[in-house]
């Protein structure tokens, strides 16, 4: 397994846990959250996201986010597979796959957990099947993709979650896209603070990406984004906050002491590439 590859790891989760809530609840919690959390969100990561592809630029209607949620609660792995080769034949690319569906049905995952509108197994097992869905179209997403990379120079990024962290999706989908661009990605989820610390130390990095997902992560967050700043190998290393709290709360990125936060992938990509030309230039002067 090659360094790009490093540190990827699936769910850690029994499958042989079931739990499917009843469609017609489902239906109750899902179309508001929907309409009042999911849509404003796509809204808002669509204006930041430059597409290259007319029918990206349509987001997707409620009714496929709840259809396509609704069959990853109810384990019905055929309904959700057809339905995504059903956008696909329609002309939307893998990318928008992941970004306008993938993406809001793990963050709404989320949301119905903190609602206590499903169990935090059948979340778990939800994320789970999200995370092999993403795993099954990586080959097509790489497949057609050319790498914008400067000959001679590698570009390097620490993906992880603080330790502790239960939140992996996001890190799985970021490594994606940063791979796909031909970035060295080592990638951490819910590393132990020793694993985290000595990667920050052993490794050349361009760029730190830190996902924080809860209050209570923001001190530790800091501490070790101030470590990275000190013991880095690198000392012009550039730091992105990501995570469920960042999206939410973006003013706590000055106060962690990042330089930047997105509200996407691709957003996270446009935004390290131009941290690293920022570096170049202070280290040309």
């Amino acid at each position: 397994m090659d360094e790009a590859q490093k540190g990827y790891a699936d769910e850690n989760t029994d499958p042989s846990n079931q739990g499917s809530p009843s469609e017609n609840n489902n239906q109750n919690h899902l179309l508001p959250l929907v309409e009042v959390e999911i849509i404003p969100r796509l809204m808002q990561a669509h204006s930041q996201r430059e597409s290259k592809n007319a029918n990206e630029a349509k987001l997707l209607p409620a009714d496929e986010v709840v259809a396509f949620t609704q069959a990853i609660l109810l384990q019905d792995s055929s309904v959700a597979n057809e339905q995504i080769a059903k956008l696909r034949s329609h002309g939307l690319t893998v990318d928008a796959v992941y970004l306008y569906l993938l993406s809001p049905a793990a963050r709404y995952l989320g949301e119905l957990w903190e609602s206590d509108a499903c169990s935090f197994t059948e979340v778990t097992l939800g994320m789970w099947r999200i995370q092999q869905l993403m795993y099954d179209l990586s080959p097509v997403f790489h497949a057609n993709r050319k790498p914008l990379v400067t000959p001679g120079k590698q570009r390097r990024i620490l993906i992880a979650t603080l330790p502790g962290s239960q939140h992996s999706f996001g890190l799985s989908m970021l490594s994606e896209f940063f791979r796909s661009e031909g970035w060295t990605v080592l990638a951490i989820p819910a590393p132990d603070q020793r694993e985290l610390l000595e990667a920050l130390v052993n490794n050349w990095l361009d760029v730190f990406a830190l996902s924080i997902s809860l209050d209570s992560e923001l001190d530790n967050a800091k501490n070790i984004i101030e470590f990275a700043r000190k013991r880095s190998c690198n000392p012009e290393i550039s730091v992105i906050a990501g995570g469920p709290l960042c999206i939410n709360n973006p003013e706590l990125v000055e106060s962690v002491g990042a330089d930047g936060t997105s509200m996407d992938a691709p957003g996270a990509l446009k935004l390290a590439t131009q941290l690293l030309e920022q570096q170049h230039q202070v280290s040309f002067n």
